[in-house]
């Protein structure tokens, strides 16, 4: 059941006109929709690592706060941090799209503002990465470390660190992916001109004509293609059973 959606992308992706043909892949680099597929491809990945970079940042300190944090104000802040996986991304999207326009500097037309609603929906997976990781720390070698003189920020970099480096690696690999396939927020934030490739998948198989189905096709398999190399990166880093979800 799985394996069937892509397969039967990738069989649809290479017949056009009754026959067997690469139509759909040339297709790709040629305009559809006002817009050329590779240069969403670009966009796309350009706005998932901004993304991800920014969930990594957000998501470790976050990760940080909670791992140091007792009480109940903990578990009311690990409650909000899962908030953006409760609610509708499109939610979230619109959410950030007003709160942007009443700030200084707005962002509203700025690439910037996707990247930003992707981070927001990708940090809850880092978080729940990068935590159960930093809460397996013996804290045995965080005293170890604060008795010979180092400074908690040392003791972060030489302790914490280099045992959740791994998962470090793995979360960024998470939000990226969920950056990359992001359409709910992305649908209505990204620039006409400038449309990820989920978006543009979304516009073309709206539109009639073959070539637009066949670029949909086309552009739906090389996006499973990437996710699921990056996926298979994922696994041959991160450590057996990091991470809650």
């Amino acid at each position: 059941m799985l394996v069937t959606p892509p397969a039967s992308l990738l069989v649809r992706s290479l017949r056009f006109d009754g026959g067997w043909s690469l139509h759909a892949y040339r297709i790709l680099g040629t305009e559809v929709a006002g817009v050329r597929p590779l240069d969403a491809v670009s966009t796309s990945l350009r706005t998932a690592v901004d993304a991800a970079l920014l969930a990594l940042v957000l998501g470790l300190l976050a990760a940080v706060a909670l791992d140091r944090g007792r009480g109940r104000g903990k578990e009311l802040a690990d409650g909000f941090m899962m908030l953006p996986l409760g609610v509708s991304a499109v939610t979230v999207g619109f959410g950030l799209l007003i709160t942007m326009g009443s700030l200084p500097g707005d962002l509203r037309r700025s690439q910037l503002l996707v990247a930003i609603a992707q981070a927001m929906i990708a940090m809850p997976l880092v978080v729940r990465t990068l935590l159960p990781a930093m809460q397996g720390i013996d804290e045995r070698l965080r005293h170890a470390a604060g008795v010979l003189g180092a400074a908690p920020p040392r003791v972060w970099f030489s302790v914490d660190l280099p045992l959740v480096a791994r998962s470090l690696a793995a979360a960024v690999g998470f939000a990226f992916v969920v950056a990359l396939g992001e359409f709910g927020a992305t649908s209505f934030l990204a620039r006409a001109d400038q449309p990820t490739l989920p978006v543009l998948i979304g516009k073309l198989i709206s539109r009639p004509g073959a070539d637009n189905l066949a670029a949909a096709l086309a552009s739906s398999v090389l996006l499973a293609v990437v996710t699921g190399a990056i996926v298979a990166v994922i696994e041959t880093v991160r450590v057996a059973d990091v991470g809650e979800f």
